[in-house]
């Protein structure tokens, strides 16, 4: 099984974000569909059940010093080599940096690639780009607050990928 850390979107701040997308964020590239949006944390990849235990039983046994927040998805930005354009925060978001940097550490010790790029807080509006969007004529200014992190299935099916929630975790112990 394939799979990730990440903050979920609420119902809410996910319908703000995809009624902001259809009316200014256009792309050439597919559309993420609401239900999928999420903030990744840390990507883990393909493993099998006892790793998945036993990344379970690490981040059970952690007790995170982050506690409930909020993001503001205020700006957006194309990452061409991906092709995703991406909503995201134009502030520094230092507590959500911390909570990815420790998540990718327990994913590291059941195997998990260790990345090398920053932490750079971000929701996937489209995929496969191919060409950089057009400026919007408004930026996004949608708050995504946060008290959780969710353990996510990421299956590719016949209609596309989706994402399955595994478990959670809550913030501020």
């Amino acid at each position: 099984m394939r799979i990730f850390f990440g903050l979920e979107l609420d119902p809410d701040a996910r319908r703000a974000l995809s009624d902001w997308r259809d009316r200014h964020g256009f792309a050439d590239g597919r559309a993420v569909p609401a239900v999928n949006f999420h903030l990744t944390l840390a990507f883990i990849g393909a493993v099998d059940n006892r790793k998945l235990d036993t990344l379970c039983r690490a981040v059970d046994d952690w007790d995170p010093d982050t506690g409930f927040g909020e993001v503001v998805l205020d700006q957006v930005g194309y990452w061409p080599k991906p092709g995703i354009y991406w909503a995201g925060p134009s502030q520094p978001a230092p507590a959500l940096a911390a909570l990815a940097r420790k998540l990718q550490h327990l994913g590291g010790q059941v195997g998990a690639r260790l990345e090398k790029k920053p932490f750079a807080p971000h929701v996937t509006l489209y995929r496969s780009c191919t060409a950089p969007p057009p400026a919007p004529a408004a930026p996004p200014t949608v708050t995504l607050a946060y008290d959780h992190f969710t353990l996510f299935e990421s299956h590719m099916g016949r209609l596309g990928v989706s994402y399955r929630a595994v478990e959670h975790w809550p913030l501020g112990r």
